[in-house]
């Protein structure tokens, strides 16, 4: 039930407000001026103010005044006993949602209620709607300092202004969501809908009906019909998240929407032209995919017109402890925490297999480590140490009865640090704890190798 504070320095006033409301099952506070009802205030927790105007110390115009300062949105009604057109447009105009006349009825007042109290309900949902989108501004904030980032940023923004469409790729975990996401924004698009789809965890019977939407009757428990994400998305984007993992039987009429911008519901025989413009996003290697037969050839071409992709967060260093801070902030566990040099560089030395999604993982479960100290040391991080490519942990392997052929487990070994590292040898020989003057002896060995087995094939 809604609480209402009644501000007059009349104590009969008060009194018979009190016994108004309370009746109606209201909850009220009383205080005898506005001095006092901004303290009250101030403590929050008020749905409305019922007001008198004229008042010793702070009056009613000065309430509303230093409300306004002080940045409390309770709206507010005004007692008067000067019912004058002018001096009602003068109240509104200083901010007040209504007013009601002495002497009073039970019913003005209860109308005045009712209509403060909607007024009070949408207030209270902008203000949550307001705090909501900035914790989404926050969360989807690009944070980069390095100089691959800075080409990437560069990239999107030259694309965004363009109805392109756009493959973004790179590791999972990396921020090829945030990428699309600020395409969007800078995009002529940005004031109407981002919408994405993650391919990978739509069950592959119902893709077509997620996508294009399906008509009444289409199949078993369709009882209406129900538009698609790509109608959802008319005249914004559309984010195809794991693009890779679409059915091969769907991507023929994924096609032809992008072709044609239009497309018929499951079920329906309408034409429906749509609006998209559409960024796709993959971890995989889609030319790979495609020789394979996984992947359509034609679809891979209509949305690789403008790829960017995105560097692993080993291979760009310089972004790690800034996105480190950024999280210590937008994790909201601990407004006071704070990283250590220690940190920092242990931070910075870990190779992040799991990109910048582990790198907010890693700094969530820190804080949480620390919540009574508020400082992430390099001790707090020393569960990345089982996990690091230093070559502090142990690895046992147990060998198998029959033996192995190490310089097969070396060139699997090798591969997976190549893959993991984005080609990028110096990475790779940190994940194996190798210089990367030794890493690359290990390659030009298994080099060496393979030719003398091929020599050996041919002869």
């Amino acid at each position: 039930m809604a609480h209402i504070l009644i501000v007059d320095d009349e104590d009969k006033i008060r009194h018979l407000l009190s016994i108004i409301l309370e009746r109606k099952g209201f909850k009220t506070d009383q205080a005898g001026n506005g001095r006092e009802a901004l303290e009250k205030l101030n403590a929050g927790g008020y749905d409305m103010v019922f007001s008198d105007i004229r008042m010793p110390e702070v009056d009613g115009r000065e309430l509303i005044k230093r409300m306004r300062e002080a940045n409390i949105a309770t709206p507010v009604v005004f007692i008067t006993a000067f019912a004058t057109v002018d001096s009602a447009v003068e109240m509104m105009r200083q901010g007040a949602a209504d007013y009601v006349t002495k002497p009073f009825d039970e019913e003005k007042i209860l109308i005045a209620v009712e209509r403060t109290l909607k007024l009070s309900s949408l207030i209270a949902e902008n203000q949550a709607m307001r705090r909501e989108l900035k914790r989404t501004d926050e969360r989807y904030t690009l944070v980069y300092g390095s100089k691959p980032m800075k080409e990437v940023v560069s990239l999107a923004e030259s694309v965004a202004g363009v109805d392109t469409a756009v493959l973004v790729t790179g590791e999972s975990g990396t921020g090829k969501e945030l990428i699309a996401r600020y395409v969007h924004t800078k995009s002529n698009r940005n004031g109407n809908r981002f919408v994405p789809v993650n391919c990978a965890a739509i069950s592959p019977n119902l893709v077509e009906s997620e996508l294009f939407g399906y008509e009444k009757g289409a199949f078993t428990g369709a009882g209406k019909s129900k538009s698609g994400k790509f109608e959802y998305a008319n005249r914004g984007t559309l984010f195809l998240d794991e693009i890779g993992d679409l059915p091969l039987e769907s991507q023929a009429k994924m096609l032809r929407a992008l072709q044609e911008k239009r497309f018929q519901r499951v079920g329906g025989n309408e034409e429906i032209p749509v609006d998209v413009r559409v960024v796709c996003a993959t971890n995989r290697k889609l030319e790979r995919m495609v020789n394979d037969n996984k992947f359509r050839q034609d679809l891979f071409f209509r949305i690789n017109v403008f790829p960017i992709e995105i560097p692993a967060l080993r291979n760009r260093k310089d972004d790690i402890v800034p996105l480190a801070k950024h999280f210590l902030k937008t994790l909201a566990v601990n407004e006071n925490h704070e990283l250590t040099d220690g940190a920092c560089q242990k931070l910075w030395e870990y190779p992040w297999p799991g990109n910048v999604r582990e790198l907010a993982n890693v700094i969530e479960r820190g804080m949480i480590l620390t919540m009574n100290t508020g400082k992430i040391t390099s001790d707090t991080l020393s569960f990345l140490r089982a996990q690091s490519s230093g070559g502090g942990g142990r690895l046992t392997i147990n060998l198998p009865p029959n033996g192995i052929q190490l310089h097969k487990v070396q060139v699997s070994l090798v591969k997976q640090a190549l893959e993991a590292a984005g080609n990028n040898q110096t990475a790779a020989a940190k994940l194996l704890g190798l210089s990367r003057a030794k890493f690359r002896v290990l390659l030009k060995n298994i080099e060496d190798n393979k030719n003398i087995e091929k020599e050996g094939c041919n002869q």
